[in-house]
């Protein structure tokens, strides 16, 4: 009857320890693939000096991650404007010396019941 008991126990043990790996992994591939969609979105940025197509196009690309997406931008001058949608991007980019690139991701394990959000913060300069 104990071994019975000892091997429900470790059968039990094992399938815990393998749902609660994949929540996991599956959990750490999304905060990869955050990493690496506002490290593109930095760089297209930088690269672009600023173009108002590849801000709009940054936001679509955002969406479609299931992120959120806020861009500062800093003038020259010292003034700032900041964007959280794409329909609030300034109308010109002239004058632009930096940008700041906020992506936020929701950061789940489910088997543990995590749920939260988390931000990656970059600078196109």
């Amino acid at each position: 009857m104990s071994q019975i008991v000892k091997t429900f126990l470790g059968v039990f043990l094992i399938l815990f320890m393998t749902v609660t790996s994949i929540g996991i992994l599956s959990a750490y591939m999304e905060v990869l693939h955050a990493q690496d969609l506002q490290s593109r979105l930095v760089d297209e940025i930088e690269n672009s000096d600023y173009a108002l197509e590849v801000l709009r196009a940054g936001y679509g690309e955002a969406e479609n991650a299931g992120c959120g997406l806020c861009v500062t931008l800093f003038y020259e001058g010292g003034g700032t404007v900041s964007a959280s949608s794409a329909a609030q991007i300034p109308e010109s980019t002239e004058g632009v010396e930096m940008a700041r690139v906020d992506l936020t991701f929701p950061f789940r394990v489910i088997p543990l019941g995590i749920q939260t959000e988390h931000t990656f913060t970059g600078y196109a300069r």
